[in-house]
Parts: C-alpha cells; sequence; structure tokens
C-alpha cells in the first residue's frame, strides 16, 4: 500500500489547513509538538468513503500514523481527539480559530519541536469554544498574540525599555512602544525611534497581565474597546514587523469585529 516500507512516526497534531489536491487527495498543514510544521497528504480523502476525510479538517486535534515521504509525508491513520466542531459553526470564531492557525503555522518551522506553540494553539481553540461567540474572543486573541511572540523568541519587552533596557515602573500617562525595537520604550528613548504607537497607562497594564497569565486567567479578563484597540494595533505592528507580510485572516477578522 502507500508508503509500504517506508518509515512510520506517530504524533499528536492540530490541523492548521487544508487545501485540495487533484481529484480526491487533501494537502494537510499541521503542527504537532515533536515535529513542528508538518505538510503531509491524506489520500483519498475526499472520497466519500473514506473515513481520513471525516477527521482531517481544519482545527481538529489528531493522533496520528504518518509515513516520511522525500517531500511531503503522508497520512496512514488519524483519530480524533478534539474535533472543536463548534468553531465551525459559527463565522466570527472559526474567523478566530483560523487567526490562531495561520499566526501558529507564520512562526512555526518544519521539523522543529513545537511543544509550548503547540499547547497554547490547543488551549486558544479550547478557549475559543468556551467563549463562544459573544465571550471575551478579543482578550483571548490577545493573550494567544503575547504567548505565540514569547514561544518564538520575540516576547515584546513589556517591563523594561526595548531600547536601553532602564526599568519602566507603574507608567505614568501614555508610553510608546516601537514595533521595530520590540516593545515599550522609555520617556528618554521614544524621541529616537521611528513610529512609535502610544499606550495608555490601561493598556499597558493589560499587556503585562495577559502576558504574564495562564489562559483561565486571561478569561477572566475585561477590556474596553479602546483599550483593545491600542493593544491590537501594537501587537499587530510587530508580528508583521517579524513576518514581513500581512496575515490574510486579518482583514475578515477586522471587518467581524
Amino acid at each position: 500500500g502507500e508508503g509500504h516500507g517506508l518509515a512510520l512516526y506517530s504524533c499528536e497534531a492540530i490541523v492548521l489547513r487544508v487545501r485540495e489536491l487533484g481529484e480526491a487527495d487533501r494537502l494537510v498543514t499541521l503542527l504537532s509538538p515533536e515535529e513542528g510544521k508538518v505538510a503531509a497528504v491524506a489520500r483519498g480523502a475526499r472520497r466519500a468513503t473514506a473515513s481520513l476525510a471525516a477527521s482531517v479538517q481544519v482545527f481538529t486535534h489528531l493522533r496520528l500514523v504518518l509515513w516520511r515521504g522525500r517531500t511531503l509525508d503522508g497520512i496512514r491513520l488519524a483519530e480524533v481527539v478534539d474535533a472543536h466542531r463548534d468553531l465551525m459553526a459559527d463565522l466570527g470564531l472559526m474567523t478566530a480559530a483560523s487567526y490562531c492557525c495561520e499566526l501558529a503555522e507564520a512562526f512555526a518551522t518544519e521539523r522543529q519541536e513545537a511543544g509550548t506553540a503547540f499547547t497554547h494553539l490547543a488551549e486558544a481553540l479550547a478557549g475559543l469554544e468556551r467563549q463562544g461567540r459573544d465571550g471575551r474572543v478579543a482578550e483571548l486573541l490577545r493573550w494567544f498574540d503575547l504567548h505565540l511572540l514569547s514561544d518564538a523568541g520575540y516576547a515584546p519587552a513589556l517591563a523594561a525599555c526595548a531600547v536601553c533596557g532602564a526599568p519602566i515602573a507603574e507608567p505614568e500617562g501614555r508610553l510608546a512602544f516601537s514595533a521595530q525595537e520590540g516593545g515599550l520604550v522609555c520617556p528618554g528613548c521614544a524621541g529616537t525611534t521611528s513610529q512609535p504607537l502610544w499606550l495608555s497607562t490601561n493598556a499597558v497594564r493589560a499587556l503585562r497581565h495577559l502576558a504574564e497569565v495562564d489562559l483561565a486567567r486571561a478569561e477572566r479578563v475585561r477590556v474596553g474597546p479602546r483599550t483593545m484597540r491600542e493593544m491590537d494595533r501594537a501587537l499587530m505592528a510587530q508580528i508583521q514587523g517579524i513576518l514581513q507580510r500581512p496575515l490574510k485572516t486579518r482583514a475578515l477578522l477586522d471587518s467581524l469585529s
């Protein structure tokens, strides 16, 4: 059969993206704690008879057996751990979940262990389902931004100046945030940074809190819309500065919020 005699391996993974490939196959992008980002083929996944088709859906948390191919791996078996079906039932939740997956894919590296990013993605998808469409979706997404940046080694500087390293205590009034420098900038350095974004005391406090807490505590945070826009703008500027390209899901997310 397919992959006969090839090295098999098993892993957990979340399906980040699914694309049609030819008549019956699907090309799947996975995030696995052990393997990092994996591109794999689900053969015949679109044939009505195939049980793989039911399993290999976007957002789904799977246990997999794959075979290693030269360019693409192949999915031999897929067992559903959590299908996250509720995320597909609502456009707002689906878009928020798609944003999380797109961000995870953008920061993940092929064949490079991604344990913490995987855990944070699994938690975010479960959290979105718990919150539902009228819940604290924006707070949850900002928590995910901060933790994914940190997982990738880009945690924004929030306690000290990103330029000179001087500690920034409780902010008095507005503080400058530099996407290029990767964090808050003290008043002394603010003049030297290009295009600083200005954050209110509330936005700085909320960013610091969300960066430190686990998801259960993040889900109790409530941020007003103006503060949320400030936080979102700062984090998005940093993320896009690192990735050097826009995220496809952002425009849809913005149009829905």
